[in-house]
C-alpha cells in the first residue's frame, strides 16, 4: 500500500495471487490419496520432444505436473506449500520468482511458463517475466507460454483485469466432489466469468489508485454478509467511470480480500498506527499494556483467525479471490515479440487458453 492510499501491482500480486495460492495449497493437500493433476497433453508432447539430455525449466512448476526420465527438469514457484507437498521424482524443485530466476544466462534448452504470466498485474511485469525465461534460453531454444485468454467459448469477462473466485464448493478435496447440485443449468466457465470481479490496475511506474469507480455490489455484499460470503457477486453491477477531475469522489469502495476475514477488526487509532508502523505500534501499546499481554492478544487473534477460516473451508462455505490479466486475441504474442531475443513460432487458442511456443534467436539477427 502506498502512501497515497492506491494499492500497488506488487502487493495484488501478494494477496491476490502468492498468499491465497499459498492458504489454498494448505487446503488441498492430500494426506492419504496421491494428487492427480490435471496435465495438458500439448504441454506433455512439448516435454516429450525435447532432445534426451536437455534442461528443460517449469517456471511456476505448482505441482510439478511435468516430469521426464529422458531431460533434466528443473521446476521453481513462489509457494512454498506447493513445493513441499511436490515430492516427485526426475525433477529439481526450487523456491524462486520468475521476475528473478536464479538460472545462470543460456543455460537451459527448454521453459515451460504455464498458467503464469496472467498472474502479473503491469505489462512491465509481464514482460521482465518474458525476459528472464529468455536470459535462461539458449540461443535455438525454445519457451511455450500459456495464459488464460480474455476470450472464453461461452463468453468474454467484463474486464481484462480480474478477481476470480475460487469457491471451495467446487473443489475435489480427498478426490472426492461434494454431493450437491451448483447451478445446474451453467457451466462452471460461465459461473466463473458471472462472479469474475474487474479491477483497473495502473500500469504506471508511480503507485497510483488502482481503481476509479469500481464495484458498487461489493458494498451491498459487505452490507448482507459481513463476514464471509457462499455467493458470488455477478458481474452487470459493475460500473467502470472514472471521477472526473476537480469532482468530490465518492468514498472508495473496497475489492473483496482474497481470503474471507471472519473475524471483525478495530477502527481505533491504536490499530491504526499498528498497520501503518508495526514497530511504532507495538511502542505505543506498550504504554498500555505489558509486550507479554500484546504479544498474546496478537498472537490469539491470528491463530482464531485461521482456524475459523480452515473450519469454513472444511465447510466450504468459503469464497476465495485470486487475481488473473486475461488477454485478448494476438496480446500474449506480441508482448512475446516485444522481447528482442524472442521469435514467435505459434500463436493458438486452446480450451480457453491462448499457447505461444517462441524461440530464443541471437540479438545481431534482424528478424523478418
Amino acid at each position: 500500500m502506498s502512501s497515497n492510499g492506491s494499492i500497488t501491482s506488487e502487493s495484488v500480486e501478494q494477496e491476490y495471487v502468492h498468499s491465497i495460492y499459498s492458504r489454498l495449497a494448505t487446503y488441498q493437500q492430500k494426506e492419504h490419496k496421491p494428487s492427480s493433476p490435471r496435465i495438458w497433453p500439448r504441454v506433455r508432447q512439448f516435454v516429450d520432444q525435447q532432445p534426451i539430455g536437455s534442461i528443460i525449466l517449469d517456471v511456476g512448476c505448482g505441482e510439478a505436473k511435468y516430469t521426464s526420465i529422458k531431460c533434466h527438469v528443473i521446476g521453481f514457484d513462489t509457494c512454498a506449500e506447493v513445493l513441499s507437498s511436490s515430492k516427485k521424482e526426475n525433477i529439481d524443485l526450487c523456491l524462486a520468482d520468475a521476475v528473478n530466476i536464479p538460472i545462470r544466462d543460456g543455460s537451459v534448452d527448454a521453459i515451460l511458463n504455464v498458467s503464469v504470466i496472467h498472474h502479473l498485474a503491469t505489462t512491465a511485469r509481464r514482460r521482465q517475466v518474458l525476459q528472464e525465461c529468455s536470459r535462461c534460453l539458449r540461443v535455438g531454444g525454445q519457451i511455450m507460454i500459456y495464459a488464460w485468454a480474455f476470450e472464453q467459448p461461452n463468453g468474454k469477462f467484463a474486464a481484462q483485469d480480474i478477481l476470480v473466485p475460487w469457491n471451495m464448493h467446487e473443489t475435489a478435496i480427498g478426490g472426492r466432489l461434494p454431493k450437491i447440485k451448483f447451478h445446474l443449468n451453467t457451466t462452471k466457465e460461465q459461473r466463473v466469468i458471472a462472479a469474475s470481479i474487474p479491477v483497473n490496475i495502473s500500469d504506471g511506474l508511480s503507485a497510483k489508485r488502482w481503481f476509479s469507480g469500481v464495484l458498487s455490489r461489493v458494498t451491498s455484499l459487505t452490507d448482507q454478509l459481513p463476514y464471509f460470503s457462499k455467493r458470488c457477486p455477478s458481474s452487470p453491477g459493475y460500473s467502470n467511470q472514472s471521477t472526473p477531475t476537480g469532482s468530490v469522489s465518492s468514498p472508495i469502495q473496497k475489492l473483496p480480500s482474497a481470503a474471507p476475514q471472519f473475524l471483525p477488526t478495530t477502527s481505533s487509532l491504536l490499530s491504526g498506527i499498528k498497520r501503518w508502523s508495526p514497530m511504532l505500534g507495538r511502542r505505543l501499546a506498550t504504554l498500555i499494556v505489558p509486550v507479554e499481554e500484546q504479544f498474546a492478544e496478537e498472537l490469539s487473534q491470528i491463530i482464531m483467525r485461521e482456524s475459523i477460516t480452515e473450519a469454513m473451508a472444511t465447510l466450504r462455505e468459503v469464497t476465495f479471490y485470486r487475481y488473473y490479466h486475461v488477454f485478448k486475441e494476438g496480446e500474449l504474442a506480441d508482448l512475446t515479440d516485444s522481447v528482442d531475443s524472442l521469435k514467435v513460432v505459434s500463436n493458438s487458442l486452446e480450451h480457453g487458453n491462448w499457447c505461444v511456443i517462441a524461440e530464443k534467436i541471437a540479438t545481431n539477427i534482424i528478424r523478418p
